[in-house]
């Protein structure tokens, strides 16, 4: 489902004040919910406000679940009156892995909630504001969270489960009660760069209040690491995502195939000067993986969730220019070469990758996608789910590139991330399931493994039996000697693994 407004100032879906049925907050419901079950994929919602009106204390404004990839960006949730259970309530199973982004959410007792052990989602640009009792409670999940805002008197985040993890960076929470800690943990959390005032500390530690109103790095579990090294994480340089829109129509061309399977008119829709291309939503056929080059002219390519059967269609990236490609809602047949030192993004749906020596910077939000770095670039990811369920094979490989990843969930076996060639990787989050069964060969390729190399990581796993997971989790290599950090070794919640110099 892609559920799509004008705006979050423009389209508003307001409930009715006093509404009977959303009476009572002991059985709240939703204004939207999204469908059932860990297969829920590609549910988007963006660019509207939902509002819950007024006297409607048992409403919920959002109940969202989307598995693999799905979004909800650019959106407003609020109370007309303060009133309300959650804004938004992702408790039901199974949330994530999916990308909550540019969110604002106003009122309710809790602005967001999480349950569950499984899937992990990310969060970035969250504003949250005049919350009853917490901004996020967290029972349980593994929550990657970036550039979070609050305005409350309230805790900011209750993480109230022994296995809930919290990876929070770039916070600021402002308003906060003299008698209140901004963040209440009860399970593992790792938190950077967060500012607060008002509140007596920033963090609350099970029974010990954590000196101070802001945190530099803070890590409330054990440190891990192989070799001696810097007993923090790598900190790695933060790009934001570049984004274009195009409010000029005229500026908008689709491709319109003649026929089901057509293809040829899309080279020319890309050599129009048009600056966005779009695929009215539907099904495509390619009869071979077909490759079509995109211009500099070309700002942007908007798939409307479409897809590509047959062989698939190749975006190859040739022509320089100072100015990002981005290409998104695709749900699957789609893969960019990456030819030029142009920067992609690539967003909002499963695609297939592919660089070479003169590829420029790489932005990935919300996407599948199996990730080779075969050269020294730079990648940002965001919500990056990696599943390798038909055969054991590395999702992964980092080979001397700059990698920087917010919220990584992956499936199946064979390595995690190979780093290698001088690369630099950090993970913030969050988690390996590998599901299938292991044979005794399998159990010993490790989930992360650096070899001369770079790594923080930060992440959780699910295992269900004792031949679905890796026997070694890490495997690092300096000059010639290799130790290994076993499964067996660590409680299934990475703190904060370390190896570099």
């Amino acid at each position: 489902m892609s559920w799509q407004g004008q705006g979050a100032g423009i389209s508003i879906i307001k409930l009715k004040d006093k509404t009977k049925s959303f009476g009572d907050r002991n059985a709240p419901k939703p204004v939207i919910q999204t469908i059932d079950g860990n297969m829920s994929f590609r549910q988007n919602i963006t660019d509207l406000t939902v509002d819950t009106g007024k006297n409607n204390p048992g409403a919920i404004g959002i109940d969202y679940i989307s598995n693999n990839f799905g979004s909800l960006w650019n959106v407003l949730i609020r109370s007309g009156d303060g009133q309300g259970k959650v804004g938004l309530d992702m408790s039901r199973q199974w949330a994530g892995p999916c990308l909550i982004k540019n969110v604002q959410i106003n009122g309710f007792d809790y602005g967001i909630v999480t349950k569950n052990l499984e899937y992990g989602p990310t969060f970035e640009e969250i504003t949250l504001q005049q919350q009853k009792v917490a901004g996020i409670l967290n029972d349980g999940n593994t929550l990657a969270i970036r550039k979070l805002q609050s305005k409350n008197s309230v805790p900011v985040i209750q993480n109230q489960a022994p296995a809930g993890m919290i990876i929070v960076i770039d916070g600021n929470f402002q308003g906060g009660a003299a008698k209140a800690s901004a963040i209440e943990n009860n399970g593992y959390l790792y938190a950077r760069n967060i500012n607060t005032s008002g509140y007596k500390s920033a963090i609350h530690h099970k029974e010990t209040i954590v000196s101070g109103t802001s945190v530099s790095e803070y890590v409330s579990d054990k440190i891990y690491n192989l070799f001696d090294s810097p007993m923090r994480s790598l900190n790695l340089p933060i790009e934001e995502t570049p984004v274009f829109e195009d409010k000029n129509l005229a500026n908008w061309m689709a491709f319109s195939p003649q026929w089901y399977g057509e293809t040829d008119s899309l080279q020319d829709a890309l050599n129009s000067g048009k600056s966005t291309i779009y695929f009215p939503f539907g099904t495509y056929f390619s009869h071979d993986k077909k490759v079509f080059k995109v211009p500099a002219s070309v700002r942007r390519i908007v798939g409307f969730s479409s897809i590509v059967n047959g062989g698939g269609i190749v975006f190859r990236v040739e022509q320089n220019s100072d100015k990002p490609l981005i290409i998104e809602q695709f749900g699957y047949g789609v893969t960019i070469e990456h030819a030029s030192p142009r920067t992609v993004v690539i967003q909002h749906g499963g695609y297939e990758y592919k660089d070479f020596p003169k590829s420029g910077k790489l932005f990935l939000e919300d996407v599948g996608v199996s990730l080779r770095i075969n050269y020294p670039h730079q990648v940002w990811a965001r919500q990056l789910n990696v599943e390798t369920l038909d055969a054991a094979r590395t999702k992964i490989e980092n080979k001397g590139g700059t990698l920087w990843i917010l919220g990584l969930k992956t499936e199946g076996k064979g390595s995690v991330i190979n780093t290698t060639k001088g690369g630099k990787t950090e993970v913030l989050g969050t988690l390996i399931y590998p599901v299938h069964d292991f044979t005794a060969q399998e159990k010993q390729e490790a989930a992360f493994i650096s070899n001369n190399s770079s790594q923080s990581l930060i992440y959780s796993v699910s295992a269900y039996g004792e031949n679905k997971n890796y026997d070694i989790q890490v495997e690092e290599t300096r000059n010639g000697v290799k130790r290994q950090l076993l499964s067996k070794d660590f409680p299934g919640r990475m703190p904060l693994f370390v190896g570099y110099k």
